[in-house]
């Protein structure tokens, strides 16, 4: 028997509005949304038009609780809303830190000039690395990316350092033995390395070119010093704000039991973890890296957490999950859980009258469907929140992988002969603090 949240989720149609099917990728990736290879980034085009409907005055707070790479703040910013993002990833902070901040063009020409300087007097040398570094790179690779950091770090603007650092934590991927098609940690043996320098030099000139043009918009528009404040946080406990201090939320939570996302950006956290002066705390994400990846939600974990789902949906998938595979159930039972401390986090700081947008997908575990969307409505209902609006949209340009692995549940390509289309639709649940 479907409940009339389900029956209500059932009788949407796609939005042909909200699908932005024309948009190319030449918008998606403007100014600075193409500084850092980052998952299921939702496009700037969703964030643009919730702001535009849901906070049409000057100057308001806009969050979001998944930071990731920073699309929320970057959009927020270029239409004058100060922002506030957290994300438990280290690595989204130091992204959407640079994305969010404008260098004068200059500024970035002329310590580019500096850094080749600086490269060319620095001679390749053998360190101390993490062994895990050595299992990712080659020897050569490994010595060309040291040199390249080390000319880094003698910049002394940290705006500028961090721009330069970001555009080298993107280049690890290229550079490394990992399977450029793959999220998951796996090596291609046959991987062509480019050259190192050239590549990160490569990637470099597109940013500063992305940072010229978003350096003169918001100029133009009066909006550079408009604020955007990224925190590392874990967004299932209380965050550093006062109650009913934001005006709008808008974020897209981790997917369930999709894929670790602490993998992703194990090559930068090893990296940056080696390096206690200019990033100070970093090494126990790189040196305790199982117990760090386990504070994802989303993140696979053998036991099972305590506690009301708020949710009668939630609880009858759960149930089903338990009769197919009991670690899986596990798994999403957890999300659940984290997921109800998170609605009742976003209902403390809205303001009255604020509105939450989730962008966020259902799935299918072993013939189970997971209704992540109606689950999040259940759930935010129970947290106190009032329904505005539920929007289905098609995603033809979402930056994920469409195909999962019945029997695991995990993303997979299009070869594999298990494969089903995921996250074909996803939903807006856009919900109001009364």
């Amino acid at each position: 028997m479907l409940t009339s949240l389900q029956q209500s989720f059932k009788k949407l149609k796609p939005r042909k509005n909200w699908s932005f099917r024309d948009v190319g990728r030449s918008e998606t990736t403007a100014f600075t949304h193409s500084y850092h290879r980052y998952p299921a980034k939702f496009i700037p085009q969703i964030v643009q038009k919730l702001i535009k409907d849901y906070a049409p005055n000057d100057e308001q707070i806009i969050c979001d609780l998944f930071g990731g790479c920073g699309t929320t703040l970057v959009e927020a910013k270029m239409l004058g809303h100060k922002s506030i993002g957290f994300d438990i990833n280290p690595i989204a902070k130091l992204i959407t830190q640079t994305k969010t901040t404008p260098i004068k063009p200059k500024t970035l020409t002329n310590y580019k000039d500096k850094f080749l300087t600086y490269y060319k007097s620095t001679p390749l040398t053998f360190s101390d690395r993490h062994g895990r570094i050595n299992y990712w790179f080659d020897e050569k690779t490994a010595q060309e990316l040291e040199r390249i950091y080390f000319a880094i770090k003698k910049i002394k603007n940290h705006n500028v350092r961090r721009f330069f650092l970001c555009a080298f934590s993107h280049n690890l991927k290229n550079c490394s033995r990992w399977l450029m098609k793959s999220i998951k940690p796996t090596i291609d043996k046959d991987k062509d390395i480019p050259n190192v320098k050239e590549s990160f030099l490569r990637h470099l000139d597109s940013m500063i070119k992305k940072n010229e043009k978003f350096y003169s918009e918001l100029v133009e528009s009066g909006n550079e010093k408009v604020s955007a404040k990224m925190y590392r946080r874990d967004s299932t406990k209380k965050l550093p704000l006062e109650s009913g201090c934001v005006d709008l939320i808008i974020t897209s939570p981790p997917y369930v039991t999709s894929y670790e996302y602490a993998d992703l950006h194990q090559l930068s956290l090893l990296w940056f973890g080696n390096d206690p002066k200019h990033f100070k705390g970093w090494s126990r994400f790189s040196d305790e890296f199982i117990d760090f990846r386990r504070n994802f939600i989303g993140t696979s974990s053998k036991r099972r957490k305590t506690g009301e789902f708020n949710s009668t949906i939630a609880k009858s998938i759960v149930n089903d999950l338990s009769q197919v595979n009991q670690s899986l159930a596990t798994d999403v039972a957890n999300y659940f859980l984290d997921m109800k401390k998170v609605f009742g986090e976003m209902y403390r700081i809205l303001k009255k009258d604020g509105k939450a947008c989730i962008i966020i997908g259902n799935t299918n575990l072993r013939g189970v469907a997971i209704l992540n969307a109606q689950v999040a409505a259940e759930q935010m209902q129970h947290a106190g929140f009032e329904k505005v609006r539920f929007i289905k949209r098609e995603i033809p340009n979402k930056m994920i992988t469409p195909w999962r692995d019945i029997e695991t549940g995990k993303f997979t390509g299009k070869d594999n002969p298990s494969k089903i289309r995921a996250y074909e639709y996803e939903y807006i649940v856009v919900m109001e603090k009364i």
